[in-house]
């Protein structure tokens, strides 16, 4: 069996193969069960950023595992924040952005400080730069609850960066949890390191049983695909 772990229910009579891993639903202690978990093993996928027109519909490409909104965009429709796919630059890095910055180089992810980060002579297979940094060693990085709620998308790091989980908690206008709350349960389910994405009305996401479509636009889409 592959090591690849895809915890995601497939649709019945759906002609797209199934993942080699076994489907299963993980459940964070202390929080009700929610839409199965997605976590990929970085040995066995790979990230990567599909560009496209703020207009332009959320798409699962031909086989992909998943696809979901990934980083902001500013007034011009313009991606905002370092993006780097299969080591070709996407967006430059902003420092003004700050944020941090989850990067992928030899199948192991790490997430830097965006107010520091260094951009490397060697583009990595992947990046993506947004804010804020939700979990940061293990340990809550939000520092006071705002009360803003709105749907959220994040990715969390985990088993010492070989393996990365997509986090997506699509919600009506003015629900949703609040970034601390968010923070509070990805520590909770053990995330080593978190990232925000791009949320309120752009998140969404799609695999072969899953479609939330965001309710507004995106600048680009994450993809998840087999190596």
């Amino acid at each position: 069996m592959t090591s690849l772990t895809l915890l995601l229910l497939s649709a019945c009579g759906s002609e797209r193969p199934a993942p080699s891993a076994a489907p299963v639903q993980r459940e964070v202690p202390g929080e009700p069960a929610r839409e199965p978990r997605l976590i990929f093993d970085l040995s066995e996928a790979r990230l990567g950023i599909v560009e496209h027109a703020l207009d332009a519909p959320m798409v699962l490409p031909a086989g992909a595992l998943a696809a979901f909104n990934g980083g902001f965009f500013d007034a011009d429709g313009e991606a905002e924040g370092y993006a780097v796919t299969e080591g070709r630059l996407v967006a430059e890095y902003d420092a003004s952005l700050g944020g941090g910055v989850l990067v992928v180089v030899d199948g192991l992810a790490r997430l830097e400080d965006g107010e520091v980060f260094r951009v490397p002579a060697e583009l990595p297979e992947f990046a993506v730069q947004a804010k804020p940094r939700l979990v940061v060693g293990g340990v809550v990085n939000i520092r006071s609850e705002t009360g803003r709620r709105a749907a959220r998308t994040a990715l969390c790091i985990r088993d010492q960066g070989r393996s990365v989980e997509v986090v997506i908690r699509p919600a009506p206008e003015g629900e949703g949890p609040t970034l601390l709350e968010l923070a509070n349960e990805l520590v909770r389910s053990g995330c080593e390191e978190a990232l925000n994405l791009d949320g309120g009305p752009s998140t969404g996401v799609l695999t072969a049983s899953r479609s939330d479509l965001p309710r507004g636009p995106i600048r680009h889409t994450i993809v998840v695909s087999p190596r």
